[in-house]
């Protein structure tokens, strides 16, 4: 049966760029659909010369020409980094529905408003998301968990946030981590069901931007090259399309390990004799 992604999200990913394909490594088995037009996104090296384009003078003394050519080398070098990022992993907005929260909490912390917006539910259930310059990797599993929370999945679907010691470092940008959620269906027959449905989370901490950025996250559902945004202007404004990705991801790998189970032994009305180990000796 083929699949087609029904929310549309954020561009695909350029194999030939290197802070691109990073992102693009998953362990499922299986492509479930085909990639989509691609963005060219420039490499490391082309972001550098295009700064190296911009000329821009180091001024020692109050010269206005200089100043001036200084300033328009600086707006060239921000042109260059922003449009080498068509994505928005490392520019970007604050999203406006954090507030910024002071004396109490730490100064670069946010915390979602407490009406009900026109922004993304989805960005409001995170109550404290943490920023670039308290960014922990280890603060980030249980906002994660806190995120999967949210999500309307099928009854006896169980989840399990695991780190990810990946890490990659951009040039001229900032560091990507990853952390992965497993999803399963255990039973009192199967506590340690084969079928596992991944989600990879991609942390990206940018170096352009200031502190009291919130830090951005993405996921990918395993199989899928479509990527979705956890907060800000690109997130979806749904917490229900999740369980469509998983019993999709779960019911295909039951299915998978059935039809290697009947090959193999049968079913229940045809069984297939087995054969006779010292027979065969």
């Amino acid at each position: 049966m083929e699949k087609t992604d029904d929310i549309v999200s954020s561009p695909s990913i350029d194999p030939n760029d290197r802070s691109s394909t990073e992102l693009e490594k998953d362990d499922s088995e299986i492509l479930l659909i085909q990639p989509f037009n691609v963005i060219p996104i420039p490499d490391s090296e082309f972001l550098h010369e295009s700064i190296a384009n911009c000329n821009k003078p180091i001024c020692d003394d109050a010269d206005l020409e200089c100043i001036l050519n200084m300033v328009n080398g600086t707006i060239c070098e921000a042109r260059a980094v922003i449009q080498s990022d068509p994505r928005g992993l490392f520019c970007y907005k604050c999203p406006k529905e954090y507030s910024h929260l002071g004396s109490k909490k730490s100064r670069h912390t946010f915390e979602s408003p407490l009406e009900r917006s026109e922004y993304s539910e989805a960005s409001e259930t995170i109550r404290h998301w943490l920023t670039i310059g308290d960014f922990e990797y280890s603060n980030m599993i249980p906002l994660v968990r806190d995120f999967i929370a949210k999500w309307q999945l099928s009854p006896e679907t169980k989840c399990v946030v695991l780190t990810n010691t990946k890490r990659h470092d951009v040039p001229l940008k900032g560091s990507i981590y990853f952390i992965d959620a497993h999803f399963s269906r255990p039973t009192p027959r199967c506590p340690n069901p084969l079928a596992v449905a991944k989600v990879r989370f991609i942390v990206t901490v940018s170096s352009v931007l200031r502190d009291h950025y919130p830090v951005m996250v993405t996921y990918r559902f395993e199989g899928y090259r479509t990527l979705y945004y956890a907060l800000g202007c690109r997130a979806i404004n749904s917490r229900t399309f999740q369980r469509f990705y998983i019993d999709t991801i779960l019911h295909t790998k039951l299915s998978f390990f059935a039809e290697i189970c009947e090959s193999r032994h049968g079913t229940i009305a045809a069984p297939k004799a087995m054969p006779n180990p010292k027979s065969m000796q």
